[in-house]
């Protein structure tokens, strides 16, 4: 599985599934809280540390993979 990551905190996985998206929060260690319905976002103070992990691409890529799963 692969994180991704935009500059606006927004964090899926490839491949997408609503599954996998609670997946890679378990493996990340975020809580559910910070779900989204399509999305997780990242927690404020844990910006670097996930970032690191993760492919950061556009906001327009996050969007085209959420849409195209």
């Amino acid at each position: 599985m692969e994180f991704i990551c935009d500059k606006n905190r927004h964090l899926v996985c490839i491949p997408y599934s609503e599954q996998n998206l609670h997946k890679m929060a378990s493996l990340l260690g975020i809580k559910s809280c910070w779900f989204h319905k399509t999305h997780y976002d990242i927690p404020a103070r844990r910006i670097d540390e996930i970032t690191k992990q993760c492919r950061v691409v556009s906001s327009k890529e996050v969007v085209r993979i959420i849409k195209h799963h």
